[in-house]
């Protein structure tokens, strides 16, 4: 499975849950899985937050190879789910790639505490707050992944 996760800028949100995805794919023994991040902005070459880095490393992965870039048609259309931060993130997509709209997904969907996921909160965007704003954010993130992780939606075609 092709997985594509997307934020705005891809230095903060994306790129941390695409990491903490492989990780954890990589711990899980499923190794036969793409995972890729994109923003909807199309900022290239761009390293993540040094906050992004910080908390990256405290959660037991590195970013630092990470180089931000857009979203393209190419990894929408490789891609067999794709997991946004935000409902406008999933709009945009939809509107551009119409024919893929049925793989976007909400992370925040997945996350346990959401018991309705038509009703999932965005996650909200870190950048230019404290570090601890880092740290809420990608306790989100990574309980959204986590969730993703034992849904079962990891093993559909």
């Amino acid at each position: 499975m092709e997985i594509l996760v997307v934020c705005s800028g891809n230095i903060c949100r994306s790129p941390y849950a695409a990491g903490y995805l492989r990780f954890r794919l990589q711990s899980l023994g499923e190794n036969g899985h793409g995972v890729d991040s994109a923003g909807t902005l199309g900022i290239m070459g761009s390293p993540p937050s040094p906050e992004t880095l910080q908390v990256a490393q405290e959660s037991g992965f590195e970013l630092k190879e990470h180089r931000s870039k857009g979203v393209t048609f190419e990894g929408v259309d490789e891609a067999d789910v794709i997991l946004v931060m935000e409902d406008l993130h999933r709009s945009e997509l939809a509107q551009r790639y119409p024919e893929d709209q049925d793989k976007i997904h909400l992370l925040s969907e997945f996350h346990p505490a959401i018991k309705e996921p038509s009703r999932a909160p965005d996650i909200f965007d870190p950048i230019g707050l404290p570090l601890e704003e880092y740290r809420r954010c990608f306790s989100l993130v990574r309980d959204a992944v986590d969730g993703y992780l034992t849904s079962g939606y990891l093993q559909r075609d």
